[in-house]
């Protein structure tokens, strides 16, 4: 029988990557709630040497969150080491499939497990890629997962009953109004990579009349996982020219993004529950979004956002004509967006719910 030291066990968090991108950004506030609770946390990261290595590693030391940056991806599991460090706590709570080593180690030397699993469509390609995942789905003790839509895609993996948990993040800070203009900003936040849509929303601004166009400024901003894929984008780009193509933003650059746009947008073709739109709804922004993963959850078409098909930039289209010709709309959507995160999406909500279920995993792996 394992046991514990306390009511709230021992916990090491292991992160696949550390930029700031949504899974990890959402196990940083987790773990800055736990911490603020009095949890004894830690986090397992990549390696410094590595290309998933980023800056919410700094940001967990500067919390004082104990770091042990052992990961490395791109290599085959360091299994023995991996099992040391479980060895030395009472739960571990692996973030994204590709986790799976880290479930397979705490598994062989008891310690319990939680797996917070946010792939969606995708999990198919990676699970046919990793035979090793699903062999490795039964051996922890919850499987923990953001949206119900998500969750039954994993039916046909497993036999077993999944936590559905929604998201939660901390507000982002209110600042001053914006001063009034005719002019609309939207922008949309994601790495460069077809399953993003960015090619959709492209196609989806130029099907817009010139007045409305040109009275728009419309922004993109994130790291290039698919260089051919941009270089696409900024080829069709050269004929738009209210579209700006960015950089990746660091996480408060990316805050100060979302509360400069009047509509947050997401073009995506798969998504599990965009963090972004999370921040962007914390604000009472307008959110404009296709209908992937379990967006369509929370967000109702006309009520607290524009929801769309996937796929169908007329449809994109359509739904940013509106925005840009009813103002009323969109002080109706941004009310509604904010009233939606404060009852659904708290930090608190999340903490509580998931602390609750690290404890279960504890109790359950005493046994």
């Amino acid at each position: 029988m394992r046991l514990f030291r306390s009511k709230r066990p021992r916990t090491l968090f292991f992160f696949h990557e550390t930029s700031w991108s949504g899974a990890p950004i959402q196990l940083l506030h987790l773990i800055t709630w736990l911490q603020s609770k009095g949890w004894d946390v830690a986090a397992a990261v990549p390696r410094e040497s590595t290309s998933e290595s980023g800056p919410i590693s700094l940001c967990l030391t500067t919390l004082g969150v104990e770091v042990f940056p052992v990961l490395d991806l791109s290599a085959l599991p360091d299994f023995p080491n991996l099992r040391k460090l479980c060895q030395r706590f009472d739960v571990i709570v692996a973030n994204t499939l590709t986790m799976w080593a880290a479930v397979r180690a705490a598994h062989d030397t008891g310690t319990p497990s939680v797996w917070y699993i946010h792939e969606s469509l995708v999990a198919r390609q990676l699970i046919e890629q990793l035979m090793e995942i699903q062999s490795t789905l039964p051996l922890a003790q919850l499987l923990v997962m953001p949206t119900q839509r998500t969750a039954r895609i994993y039916d046909a993996y497993v036999d077993r009953p999944i936590e559905v948990v929604p998201y939660g993040i901390p507000a982002l800070p209110l600042r001053p109004a914006r001063s009034a203009s005719d002019e609309l900003t939207f922008l949309l936040l994601g790495t460069y990579e077809p399953r993003k849509g960015q090619d959709l929303f492209l196609e989806a601004i130029s099907q817009l009349s010139r007045a409305l166009s040109e009275n728009s400024r419309f922004q993109m901003a994130g790291r290039k996982l698919s260089p051919d894929f941009f270089a696409q984008l900024e080829r069709r780009a050269v004929d738009l020219p209210s579209v700006k193509l960015g950089d990746a933003l660091e996480h408060t650059e990316a805050g100060e993004a979302i509360a400069a746009a009047d509509v947050l947008v997401c073009a995506s073709r798969d998504e599990t529950m965009p963090v972004a739109i999370l921040e962007a709804m914390s604000l009472g922004k307008v959110i404009v979004t296709t209908d992937v993963g379990g967006i369509s959850e929370w967000l109702r078409d006309g009520i607290n956002a524009l929801v769309v098909r996937s796929e169908d930039p007329a449809a994109l289209s359509e739904a940013l004509q509106c925005c840009l010709t009813d103002p009323a709309l969109r002080a109706r959507l941004g009310k509604g967006a904010q009233r939606t995160f404060a009852k659904d999406f708290s930090i608190d909500r999340l903490g509580k719910t998931f602390s609750g279920l690290i404890k279960a995993a504890a109790h359950t792996g005493r046994q």
